[in-house]
Protein backbone atom coordinates (compact mmCIF):
# COMPACT_ATOMS: atom_id res chain seq x y z
CA UNK A 1 0.00 0.00 0.00
CA UNK A 2 1.71 3.27 -1.00
CA UNK A 3 2.29 5.62 2.21
CA UNK A 4 0.91 8.42 1.15
CA UNK A 5 -2.51 6.95 1.11
CA UNK A 6 -2.20 5.95 4.47
CA UNK A 7 -0.59 9.02 5.56
CA UNK A 8 -3.82 10.67 4.25
CA UNK A 9 -6.25 8.54 6.19
CA UNK A 10 -4.50 8.66 9.79
CA UNK A 11 -3.84 12.11 9.57
CA UNK A 12 -7.46 12.59 9.42
CA UNK A 13 -7.64 10.89 12.95
CA UNK A 14 -6.99 12.56 16.70
CA UNK A 15 -5.25 11.52 19.65
CA UNK A 16 -2.30 8.96 18.30
CA UNK A 17 -0.77 8.66 21.70
CA UNK A 18 -0.48 4.87 21.70
CA UNK A 19 1.65 5.03 25.47
CA UNK A 20 -1.53 6.67 27.11
CA UNK A 21 -3.99 4.21 25.71
CA UNK A 22 -2.70 1.06 26.75
CA UNK A 23 -1.16 -0.58 29.57
CA UNK A 24 2.84 0.55 29.33
CA UNK A 25 3.66 -3.73 29.15
CA UNK A 26 1.48 -3.82 26.72
CA UNK A 27 2.98 -1.11 24.68
CA UNK A 28 6.14 -2.01 25.59
CA UNK A 29 5.63 -5.56 24.26
CA UNK A 30 3.98 -4.01 21.03
CA UNK A 31 6.96 -1.60 20.35
CA UNK A 32 9.00 -4.51 20.36
CA UNK A 33 7.38 -6.72 18.20
CA UNK A 34 7.24 -3.62 15.57
CA UNK A 35 10.76 -2.62 16.13
CA UNK A 36 11.62 -6.18 15.21
CA UNK A 37 9.94 -6.25 12.26
CA UNK A 38 7.19 -8.63 13.06
CA UNK A 39 4.54 -6.36 11.14
CA UNK A 40 3.93 -7.28 7.84
CA UNK A 41 1.68 -7.10 4.92
CA UNK A 42 -0.58 -3.80 5.98
CA UNK A 43 -3.20 -3.51 3.91
CA UNK A 44 -6.33 -1.14 3.19
CA UNK A 45 -9.24 -3.49 3.07
CA UNK A 46 -11.96 0.02 2.77
CA UNK A 47 -12.05 3.65 4.19
CA UNK A 48 -10.42 3.65 7.87
CA UNK A 49 -10.15 -0.12 7.84
CA UNK A 50 -6.50 -1.81 7.93
CA UNK A 51 -5.41 -5.50 7.89
CA UNK A 52 -2.28 -6.78 8.39
CA UNK A 53 -0.38 -9.85 9.72
CA UNK A 54 2.06 -10.12 12.90
CA UNK A 55 4.22 -12.91 13.32
CA UNK A 56 4.74 -13.85 16.86
CA UNK A 57 6.04 -17.36 17.02
CA UNK A 58 3.43 -18.28 14.77
CA UNK A 59 1.35 -15.11 12.24
CA UNK A 60 -1.57 -13.91 13.25
CA UNK A 61 -4.11 -11.87 11.42
CA UNK A 62 -5.03 -8.33 13.12
CA UNK A 63 -7.68 -5.81 11.82
CA UNK A 64 -7.99 -2.51 13.15
CA UNK A 65 -11.10 0.06 12.18
CA UNK A 66 -10.46 3.74 12.47
CA UNK A 67 -7.23 3.50 14.31
CA UNK A 68 -6.68 6.68 16.48
CA UNK A 69 -10.42 7.61 17.05
CA UNK A 70 -12.50 7.38 19.48
CA UNK A 71 -14.56 4.74 17.53
CA UNK A 72 -11.69 2.33 17.09
CA UNK A 73 -12.23 -1.27 16.94
CA UNK A 74 -9.86 -4.20 16.75
CA UNK A 75 -9.32 -7.88 16.51
CA UNK A 76 -7.08 -10.64 16.52
CA UNK A 77 -6.63 -14.26 16.55
CA UNK A 78 -4.58 -15.26 19.84
CA UNK A 79 -6.10 -16.11 22.81
CA UNK A 80 -5.07 -12.45 24.47
CA UNK A 81 -6.87 -10.49 22.26
CA UNK A 82 -10.00 -12.59 23.30
CA UNK A 83 -9.85 -12.84 26.86
CA UNK A 84 -9.23 -9.26 26.97
CA UNK A 85 -9.87 -7.16 24.32
CA UNK A 86 -6.56 -5.73 23.22
CA UNK A 87 -3.13 -7.65 22.63
CA UNK A 88 0.77 -7.02 21.68
CA UNK A 89 -0.09 -7.25 18.36
CA UNK A 90 -2.80 -4.89 17.67
CA UNK A 91 -0.71 -2.29 19.45
CA UNK A 92 2.17 -3.61 17.22
CA UNK A 93 -0.47 -2.83 13.86
CA UNK A 94 -0.96 0.84 15.59
CA UNK A 95 3.07 1.53 15.97
CA UNK A 96 3.19 0.78 12.28
CA UNK A 97 0.05 2.62 11.29
CA UNK A 98 1.22 5.79 13.04
CA UNK A 99 4.94 5.21 11.98
CA UNK A 100 3.66 5.15 8.36
CA UNK A 101 3.02 8.99 8.59
CA UNK A 102 6.00 10.15 11.13
CA UNK A 103 8.26 8.37 8.52
CA UNK A 104 7.76 10.85 5.80
CA UNK A 105 10.19 14.16 5.27
CA UNK A 106 8.73 17.17 7.22
CA UNK A 107 8.46 20.39 6.12
CA UNK A 108 11.20 21.62 7.32
CA UNK A 109 12.88 18.69 6.32
CA UNK A 110 11.88 19.60 2.72
CA UNK A 111 12.88 23.22 3.33
CA UNK A 112 16.24 22.25 4.73
CA UNK A 113 15.84 24.03 7.96
CA UNK A 114 16.88 22.78 11.41
CA UNK A 115 14.47 20.24 13.05
CA UNK A 116 14.19 21.20 16.90
CA UNK A 117 14.98 17.93 19.04
CA UNK A 118 12.07 15.44 18.82
CA UNK A 119 10.21 15.15 21.94
CA UNK A 120 8.46 12.31 24.19
CA UNK A 121 5.52 11.38 22.49
CA UNK A 122 4.22 9.90 26.07
CA UNK A 123 5.28 9.88 29.98
CA UNK A 124 6.81 6.20 30.79
CA UNK A 125 9.45 5.02 33.35
CA UNK A 126 12.32 5.23 31.09
CA UNK A 127 11.39 8.59 30.28
CA UNK A 128 11.50 9.62 33.56
CA UNK A 129 14.43 7.86 35.05
CA UNK A 130 16.43 9.32 32.22
CA UNK A 131 15.44 13.08 32.89
CA UNK A 132 15.33 12.90 36.73
CA UNK A 133 18.62 13.59 39.19
CA UNK A 134 19.93 11.09 41.31
CA UNK A 135 18.51 13.17 44.36
CA UNK A 136 15.07 13.59 42.97
CA UNK A 137 15.00 9.44 43.11
CA UNK A 138 15.88 8.97 46.40
CA UNK A 139 13.20 11.99 47.61
CA UNK A 140 10.98 10.19 45.67
CA UNK A 141 11.88 6.53 47.18
CA UNK A 142 12.14 7.78 50.83
CA UNK A 143 8.70 9.34 50.85
CA UNK A 144 6.87 6.66 49.07
CA UNK A 145 8.56 3.59 51.42
CA UNK A 146 7.42 5.96 54.43
CA UNK A 147 3.83 6.20 53.36
CA UNK A 148 3.46 2.82 51.56
CA UNK A 149 4.33 -0.30 53.77
CA UNK A 150 4.33 -3.16 50.97
CA UNK A 151 6.85 -0.26 49.03
CA UNK A 152 9.12 -0.11 51.96
CA UNK A 153 8.89 -3.99 52.54
CA UNK A 154 9.85 -4.84 49.09
CA UNK A 155 13.07 -2.41 48.88
CA UNK A 156 14.22 -3.59 52.20
CA UNK A 157 13.71 -7.44 50.52
CA UNK A 158 15.36 -6.76 47.77
CA UNK A 159 18.31 -4.77 49.12
CA UNK A 160 18.86 -6.13 52.71
CA UNK A 161 21.63 -7.87 51.26
CA UNK A 162 23.28 -4.50 50.44
CA UNK A 163 23.26 -3.56 53.78
CA UNK A 164 25.79 -5.01 56.53
CA UNK A 165 24.75 -4.53 59.93
CA UNK A 166 26.45 -5.22 63.72
CA UNK A 167 23.79 -8.64 63.70
CA UNK A 168 22.45 -9.61 60.34
CA UNK A 169 20.08 -12.29 61.69
CA UNK A 170 18.25 -9.37 63.50
CA UNK A 171 18.34 -7.76 60.12
CA UNK A 172 16.36 -10.77 58.09
CA UNK A 173 14.60 -11.25 61.57
CA UNK A 174 13.25 -7.86 62.17
CA UNK A 175 12.12 -7.53 58.32
CA UNK A 176 9.93 -10.56 58.69
CA UNK A 177 8.60 -9.89 62.48
CA UNK A 178 7.51 -6.46 60.72
CA UNK A 179 4.86 -8.53 58.47
CA UNK A 180 3.46 -11.34 61.19
CA UNK A 181 4.28 -10.15 64.65
CA UNK A 182 5.20 -13.12 67.62
CA UNK A 183 1.71 -14.95 68.40
CA UNK A 184 0.92 -14.07 71.46
CA UNK A 185 -2.92 -13.27 71.49
CA UNK A 186 -5.96 -12.66 69.25
CA UNK A 187 -5.24 -9.44 69.06
CA UNK A 188 -1.79 -9.41 67.54
CA UNK A 189 -3.29 -12.20 65.06
CA UNK A 190 -2.25 -11.86 61.59
CA UNK A 191 -4.68 -12.02 58.78
CA UNK A 192 -4.58 -13.46 55.14
CA UNK A 193 -3.46 -10.95 53.55
CA UNK A 194 -0.57 -10.81 55.79
CA UNK A 195 -0.06 -14.24 55.24
CA UNK A 196 0.21 -14.28 52.35
CA UNK A 197 2.63 -11.54 51.92
CA UNK A 198 4.67 -12.98 54.34
CA UNK A 199 5.13 -16.31 52.20
CA UNK A 200 6.06 -13.93 49.09
CA UNK A 201 8.75 -12.77 51.05
CA UNK A 202 9.83 -16.25 52.01
CA UNK A 203 10.01 -17.07 49.01
CA UNK A 204 12.15 -14.39 47.97
CA UNK A 205 14.23 -15.23 51.30
CA UNK A 206 15.13 -18.83 49.65
CA UNK A 207 15.84 -17.70 45.82
CA UNK A 208 18.33 -15.38 47.75
CA UNK A 209 19.78 -18.20 49.85
CA UNK A 210 20.10 -20.43 46.35
CA UNK A 211 21.79 -17.40 44.80
CA UNK A 212 24.53 -16.86 47.77
CA UNK A 213 24.94 -20.77 47.57
CA UNK A 214 25.88 -20.85 43.89
CA UNK A 215 27.97 -17.67 44.60
CA UNK A 216 29.43 -19.61 47.68
CA UNK A 217 28.24 -16.65 49.80
CA UNK A 218 27.95 -19.25 52.80
CA UNK A 219 27.69 -16.98 55.63
CA UNK A 220 25.02 -14.90 54.11
CA UNK A 221 23.23 -17.97 53.05
CA UNK A 222 23.28 -18.87 56.83
CA UNK A 223 22.04 -15.47 58.25
CA UNK A 224 19.14 -15.38 55.92
CA UNK A 225 18.45 -19.59 56.33
CA UNK A 226 18.16 -18.43 60.37
CA UNK A 227 15.84 -16.23 60.32
CA UNK A 228 13.50 -17.44 57.74
CA UNK A 229 13.22 -20.80 58.12
CA UNK A 230 12.33 -20.55 61.81
CA UNK A 231 9.84 -17.72 60.59
CA UNK A 232 8.06 -19.99 58.24
CA UNK A 233 7.82 -22.62 60.70
CA UNK A 234 6.53 -20.62 63.02
CA UNK A 235 4.14 -19.54 60.53
CA UNK A 236 2.66 -22.88 59.54
CA UNK A 237 1.98 -23.88 63.10
CA UNK A 238 -0.20 -20.60 63.87
CA UNK A 239 -2.04 -20.30 60.75
CA UNK A 240 -4.54 -22.18 58.16
CA UNK A 241 -4.28 -19.67 55.23
CA UNK A 242 -1.63 -20.52 52.58
CA UNK A 243 -1.26 -23.95 53.92
CA UNK A 244 -0.67 -25.16 50.11
CA UNK A 245 1.93 -22.29 49.56
CA UNK A 246 3.60 -23.08 52.95
CA UNK A 247 3.79 -26.58 52.53
CA UNK A 248 5.73 -25.97 49.00
CA UNK A 249 7.91 -23.07 51.04
CA UNK A 250 8.29 -26.11 53.68
CA UNK A 251 9.47 -28.74 51.14
CA UNK A 252 11.80 -25.76 49.32
CA UNK A 253 13.96 -24.43 52.94
CA UNK A 254 14.39 -28.44 53.49
CA UNK A 255 15.80 -28.81 50.15
CA UNK A 256 17.95 -25.99 50.48
CA UNK A 257 18.89 -26.82 53.84
CA UNK A 258 20.60 -29.67 52.79
CA UNK A 259 21.92 -28.01 49.68
CA UNK A 260 23.66 -25.59 51.94
CA UNK A 261 25.15 -28.68 54.30
CA UNK A 262 26.95 -30.53 51.25
CA UNK A 263 28.75 -26.85 50.41
CA UNK A 264 32.76 -27.23 51.91
CA UNK A 265 32.22 -25.16 54.48
CA UNK A 266 34.12 -23.68 56.99
CA UNK A 267 34.15 -26.03 60.30
CA UNK A 268 33.35 -22.91 62.31
CA UNK A 269 30.29 -22.33 60.17
CA UNK A 270 28.71 -25.98 59.91
CA UNK A 271 28.80 -26.13 63.69
CA UNK A 272 26.89 -23.34 64.15
CA UNK A 273 24.69 -23.94 61.49
CA UNK A 274 23.97 -27.82 63.03
CA UNK A 275 23.62 -26.36 66.33
CA UNK A 276 20.88 -23.77 64.85
CA UNK A 277 19.16 -26.90 63.13
CA UNK A 278 18.80 -29.21 66.28
CA UNK A 279 17.57 -26.04 68.51
CA UNK A 280 14.75 -25.56 65.45
CA UNK A 281 14.35 -29.71 65.38
CA UNK A 282 13.23 -29.28 69.00
CA UNK A 283 10.96 -26.31 68.71
CA UNK A 284 7.36 -26.92 69.49
CA UNK A 285 6.46 -24.84 66.51
CA UNK A 286 8.30 -27.49 64.28
CA UNK A 287 6.08 -30.08 63.30
CA UNK A 288 7.65 -33.38 61.35
CA UNK A 289 5.49 -34.16 58.31
CA UNK A 290 8.35 -35.75 56.01
CA UNK A 291 10.37 -39.45 56.56
CA UNK A 292 12.38 -37.64 52.93
CA UNK A 293 12.94 -34.44 54.31
CA UNK A 294 12.81 -33.13 58.61
CA UNK A 295 15.43 -31.46 60.12
CA UNK A 296 16.51 -34.63 62.54
CA UNK A 297 17.18 -36.71 59.21
CA UNK A 298 19.23 -34.52 57.84
CA UNK A 299 21.45 -34.04 60.67
CA UNK A 300 22.09 -37.79 60.87
CA UNK A 301 23.18 -37.46 57.40
CA UNK A 302 25.72 -35.00 58.46
CA UNK A 303 27.46 -37.21 61.09
CA UNK A 304 28.62 -40.59 61.20
CA UNK A 305 26.96 -43.22 62.48
CA UNK A 306 29.46 -43.66 65.92
CA UNK A 307 28.44 -39.68 66.16
CA UNK A 308 24.55 -39.79 65.63
CA UNK A 309 23.74 -41.16 69.51
CA UNK A 310 22.42 -37.39 70.17
CA UNK A 311 20.01 -36.95 67.50
CA UNK A 312 18.92 -40.41 67.99
CA UNK A 313 17.79 -39.74 71.45
CA UNK A 314 16.10 -36.52 70.27
CA UNK A 315 14.01 -38.55 67.84
CA UNK A 316 12.94 -41.08 70.58
CA UNK A 317 12.05 -38.11 72.78
CA UNK A 318 10.09 -36.10 70.29
CA UNK A 319 7.99 -39.00 69.59
CA UNK A 320 7.19 -39.76 72.95
CA UNK A 321 5.86 -35.80 72.94
CA UNK A 322 3.92 -35.71 69.91
CA UNK A 323 0.92 -37.23 69.37
CA UNK A 324 -1.08 -38.61 66.23
CA UNK A 325 0.34 -39.10 62.78
CA UNK A 326 3.62 -37.03 63.66
CA UNK A 327 4.05 -39.44 66.73
CA UNK A 328 4.14 -41.89 63.86
CA UNK A 329 6.43 -40.40 61.61
CA UNK A 330 8.69 -39.53 64.83
CA UNK A 331 8.75 -43.23 65.45
CA UNK A 332 9.55 -44.12 62.08
CA UNK A 333 12.59 -41.82 62.12
CA UNK A 334 13.94 -42.60 65.71
CA UNK A 335 13.74 -46.91 64.08
CA UNK A 336 15.23 -45.46 60.71
CA UNK A 337 18.65 -43.92 62.91
CA UNK A 338 18.56 -46.28 65.31
CA UNK A 339 18.56 -49.18 62.91
CA UNK A 340 17.49 -52.01 65.41
CA UNK A 341 14.14 -53.59 65.82
CA UNK A 342 13.81 -56.26 68.69
CA UNK A 343 11.99 -57.14 71.81
CA UNK A 344 12.40 -53.34 73.75
CA UNK A 345 11.49 -51.32 70.45
CA UNK A 346 8.25 -53.97 70.11
CA UNK A 347 7.28 -53.11 73.18
CA UNK A 348 7.78 -49.19 73.14
CA UNK A 349 5.69 -49.33 70.43
CA UNK A 350 2.66 -51.60 71.92
CA UNK A 351 3.01 -48.45 74.59
CA UNK A 352 2.85 -45.67 71.90
CA UNK A 353 -0.89 -46.12 71.03
CA UNK A 354 0.86 -45.65 67.14
CA UNK A 355 -0.37 -48.19 64.78
CA UNK A 356 2.43 -50.22 63.77
CA UNK A 357 1.19 -50.53 60.22
CA UNK A 358 1.67 -46.56 59.99
CA UNK A 359 5.40 -46.62 61.25
CA UNK A 360 6.17 -49.27 58.44
CA UNK A 361 4.09 -46.94 55.77
CA UNK A 362 6.83 -44.38 56.66
CA UNK A 363 9.54 -46.87 56.55
CA UNK A 364 8.40 -48.07 52.98
CA UNK A 365 7.95 -44.52 51.68
CA UNK A 366 11.91 -44.22 52.86
CA UNK A 367 12.62 -47.20 51.17
CA UNK A 368 13.69 -48.29 54.51
CA UNK A 369 12.64 -51.92 52.98
CA UNK A 370 14.36 -54.40 55.24
CA UNK A 371 13.74 -52.82 58.43
CA UNK A 372 9.76 -52.68 57.51
CA UNK A 373 10.01 -55.77 57.09
CA UNK A 374 11.67 -56.78 60.27
CA UNK A 375 8.77 -54.89 62.06
CA UNK A 376 6.15 -57.23 59.97
CA UNK A 377 7.36 -60.35 60.49
CA UNK A 378 8.06 -59.54 64.28
CA UNK A 379 4.46 -58.60 64.32
CA UNK A 380 2.74 -60.86 62.10
CA UNK A 381 0.75 -63.75 63.85
CA UNK A 382 -0.43 -66.56 61.15
CA UNK A 383 -3.39 -67.63 64.08
CA UNK A 384 -4.78 -64.68 63.99
CA UNK A 385 -4.79 -62.79 60.39
CA UNK A 386 -4.01 -59.09 60.01
CA UNK A 387 -4.96 -58.23 56.70
CA UNK A 388 -2.70 -55.02 56.80
CA UNK A 389 0.09 -56.06 57.85
CA UNK A 390 -0.09 -59.23 55.70
CA UNK A 391 -0.79 -56.95 52.88
CA UNK A 392 2.90 -54.91 53.25
CA UNK A 393 4.41 -58.05 53.82
CA UNK A 394 3.05 -59.34 50.58
CA UNK A 395 4.37 -56.44 48.72
CA UNK A 396 7.58 -56.46 50.28
CA UNK A 397 7.80 -60.20 49.12
CA UNK A 398 6.82 -59.20 45.55
CA UNK A 399 9.44 -56.09 45.72
CA UNK A 400 12.42 -58.34 47.22
CA UNK A 401 11.68 -61.33 44.90
CA UNK A 402 11.56 -63.59 48.12
CA UNK A 403 9.01 -66.35 46.31
CA UNK A 404 9.30 -68.62 49.37
CA UNK A 405 7.82 -66.59 51.86
CA UNK A 406 5.41 -64.81 49.21
CA UNK A 407 4.13 -68.36 48.83
CA UNK A 408 3.92 -68.88 52.39
CA UNK A 409 1.96 -66.38 53.68
CA UNK A 410 0.19 -65.48 50.03
CA UNK A 411 -1.56 -69.06 50.87
CA UNK A 412 -2.14 -68.66 54.46
CA UNK A 413 -3.85 -65.21 53.95
CA UNK A 414 -6.42 -66.75 52.12
CA UNK A 415 -7.25 -69.39 54.14
CA UNK A 416 -7.87 -66.53 56.55
CA UNK A 417 -9.82 -64.36 54.63
CA UNK A 418 -11.14 -65.74 51.98
CA UNK A 419 -9.63 -62.78 49.89
CA UNK A 420 -9.22 -64.41 45.94
CA UNK A 421 -6.80 -61.27 45.68
CA UNK A 422 -3.78 -63.04 47.45
CA UNK A 423 -4.27 -66.10 44.92
CA UNK A 424 -4.16 -63.77 41.82
CA UNK A 425 -1.23 -62.16 43.48
CA UNK A 426 0.56 -65.82 44.03
CA UNK A 427 -0.38 -66.46 40.29
CA UNK A 428 0.83 -63.14 38.65
CA UNK A 429 4.19 -63.16 40.50
CA UNK A 430 5.34 -67.28 40.43
CA UNK A 431 5.76 -69.59 37.48
CA UNK A 432 2.51 -71.45 35.53
CA UNK A 433 4.22 -75.00 37.05
CA UNK A 434 4.29 -73.23 41.04
CA UNK A 435 1.07 -72.03 40.97
CA UNK A 436 -0.34 -75.18 39.81
CA UNK A 437 1.38 -77.31 41.97
CA UNK A 438 0.10 -74.68 44.85
CA UNK A 439 -3.03 -74.99 44.16
CA UNK A 440 -3.30 -78.81 44.39
CA UNK A 441 -1.83 -79.14 47.89
CA UNK A 442 -4.37 -76.58 48.76
CA UNK A 443 -7.52 -78.22 47.56
CA UNK A 444 -6.21 -81.37 49.04
CA UNK A 445 -5.44 -79.21 52.58
CA UNK A 446 -8.61 -78.10 52.91
CA UNK A 447 -10.63 -81.03 51.95
CA UNK A 448 -8.93 -82.47 54.58
CA UNK A 449 -9.44 -79.81 57.57
CA UNK A 450 -13.13 -79.75 56.17
CA UNK A 451 -12.51 -76.05 55.85
CA UNK A 452 -14.97 -73.45 55.13
CA UNK A 453 -16.35 -75.43 51.61
CA UNK A 454 -16.58 -71.24 50.16
CA UNK A 455 -12.40 -71.24 50.31
CA UNK A 456 -12.20 -74.23 47.34
CA UNK A 457 -15.26 -73.13 45.27
CA UNK A 458 -13.46 -69.30 45.24
CA UNK A 459 -10.17 -71.19 43.56
CA UNK A 460 -12.82 -73.66 41.57
CA UNK A 461 -14.24 -70.49 39.69
CA UNK A 462 -11.23 -68.42 39.68
CA UNK A 463 -9.27 -71.08 38.07
CA UNK A 464 -12.82 -71.55 35.79
CA UNK A 465 -12.64 -75.44 36.96
CA UNK A 466 -15.73 -76.35 36.27
CA UNK A 467 -15.29 -80.03 36.46
CA UNK A 468 -13.57 -79.59 39.68
CA UNK A 469 -15.98 -78.06 40.87
CA UNK A 470 -18.78 -79.72 40.10
CA UNK A 471 -16.99 -82.93 41.37
CA UNK A 472 -16.24 -80.75 44.56
CA UNK A 473 -19.65 -79.72 45.11
CA UNK A 474 -21.20 -83.57 44.46
CA UNK A 475 -18.95 -84.91 47.66
CA UNK A 476 -20.09 -82.20 49.94
CA UNK A 477 -23.47 -83.96 48.95
CA UNK A 478 -25.76 -80.63 49.68
CA UNK A 479 -28.47 -79.30 47.02
CA UNK A 480 -28.37 -76.07 49.15
CA UNK A 481 -24.87 -75.53 47.60
CA UNK A 482 -25.54 -77.38 44.74
CA UNK A 483 -28.20 -74.61 44.43
CA UNK A 484 -25.82 -71.96 44.70
CA UNK A 485 -23.87 -72.67 41.76
CA UNK A 486 -26.00 -74.39 39.33
CA UNK A 487 -26.55 -71.26 37.09
CA UNK A 488 -22.95 -71.58 35.56
CA UNK A 489 -22.41 -75.71 36.16
CA UNK A 490 -25.91 -76.10 33.94
CA UNK A 491 -23.64 -74.36 31.33
CA UNK A 492 -20.56 -75.71 31.73
CA UNK A 493 -21.02 -79.05 32.84
CA UNK A 494 -25.33 -79.90 32.28
CA UNK A 495 -25.12 -83.80 32.20
CA UNK A 496 -22.84 -83.90 35.56
CA UNK A 497 -25.50 -81.31 37.66
CA UNK A 498 -28.45 -83.14 36.17
CA UNK A 499 -26.94 -86.49 37.42
CA UNK A 500 -26.15 -85.23 40.63
CA UNK A 501 -29.26 -83.52 41.27
CA UNK A 502 -31.77 -86.33 41.01
CA UNK A 503 -29.13 -88.46 42.46
CA UNK A 504 -29.33 -86.21 45.88
CA UNK A 505 -32.95 -85.70 45.70
CA UNK A 506 -33.63 -89.52 45.16
CA UNK A 507 -31.04 -89.76 48.13
CA UNK A 508 -33.34 -87.40 50.33
CA UNK A 509 -36.61 -88.67 49.43
CA UNK A 510 -35.82 -92.27 50.59
CA UNK A 511 -34.35 -90.61 53.44
CA UNK A 512 -37.06 -88.80 54.49
CA UNK A 513 -40.97 -88.26 54.24
CA UNK A 514 -44.05 -86.26 55.64
CA UNK A 515 -44.62 -82.72 55.25
CA UNK A 516 -41.44 -81.31 54.69
CA UNK A 517 -40.47 -83.63 51.90
CA UNK A 518 -42.63 -81.68 49.98
CA UNK A 519 -41.34 -78.37 50.92
CA UNK A 520 -37.79 -79.74 49.99
CA UNK A 521 -39.25 -80.68 46.34
CA UNK A 522 -41.21 -76.86 46.00
CA UNK A 523 -38.14 -74.99 46.71
CA UNK A 524 -36.31 -76.98 44.28
CA UNK A 525 -38.95 -76.62 41.50
CA UNK A 526 -39.35 -72.67 42.47
CA UNK A 527 -35.60 -72.66 42.14
CA UNK A 528 -35.05 -74.64 38.46
CA UNK A 529 -37.81 -72.57 37.08
CA UNK A 530 -36.47 -69.55 38.06
CA UNK A 531 -32.65 -70.09 36.78
CA UNK A 532 -34.69 -71.88 33.48
CA UNK A 533 -33.11 -75.05 33.92
CA UNK A 534 -35.77 -76.91 31.81
CA UNK A 535 -33.71 -79.84 31.00
CA UNK A 536 -33.27 -80.39 34.85
CA UNK A 537 -36.88 -80.17 35.23
CA UNK A 538 -37.74 -82.61 32.92
CA UNK A 539 -35.62 -85.20 34.19
CA UNK A 540 -36.59 -84.40 37.59
CA UNK A 541 -39.92 -84.72 36.67
CA UNK A 542 -39.10 -88.53 34.76
CA UNK A 543 -37.12 -89.77 38.01
CA UNK A 544 -39.34 -89.13 40.44
CA UNK A 545 -42.59 -90.72 38.19
CA UNK A 546 -40.16 -93.62 37.83
CA UNK A 547 -39.21 -94.05 41.31
CA UNK A 548 -41.84 -92.58 43.40
CA UNK A 549 -45.07 -93.35 41.72
CA UNK A 550 -45.62 -94.98 45.43
CA UNK A 551 -46.28 -91.64 46.23
CA UNK A 552 -48.12 -89.45 44.03
CA UNK A 553 -47.73 -86.61 46.64
CA UNK A 554 -44.24 -86.10 45.81
CA UNK A 555 -45.70 -86.08 42.14
CA UNK A 556 -47.79 -83.21 42.17
CA UNK A 557 -44.88 -80.89 42.68
CA UNK A 558 -43.86 -81.02 39.57
CA UNK A 559 -46.40 -81.73 37.79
Amino acid sequence: MRIDLLKNQILTEKGRLIELLYDEDLVQAGEQLYDGGAVHDISKLEANLFIARVRDGKMYEVEVQSPFAKKQKTSCECTFFAQNKVCRHVVALLFALRNAVSDQPSAAEKTGKPKAPAKPISLNVAHILDEISHEELVSFVRNYARNDKKFATQLKVNFARKIDLVDNVDKYRNLLNSLVKPHTGQASKANASEIRGAALVLEEFADQISDCIALRQFREAFDILNSAFAKLEYIRHHYAAQSDNLASLGVTYHRITKELLAEKLPPELRAEIREYLLDLALRSYYHYRSIHLNLLSILAAELKNNEKSGIIDRAHELSQGRQGEERALLMAIYFSLHGRYGRSEADLVKKSSVSLVRICDHLLEAGDDALALKMLSHAYDPRHHDKDIAARLIFLYVRLNDHTRLEEIAVRAYQSSADIKYMDILKREISTETYAAILTKLKVDLLAEKADPNLLIRLYRKEEDWAGLMSYLEALGSVEMLMQYDGLLYKFQRPKLIEVYTKLIVGYLEDHIGEHTYQYLSNIKVHIAHQQMDALERKVREVLHEKFAHRPALLEVFG
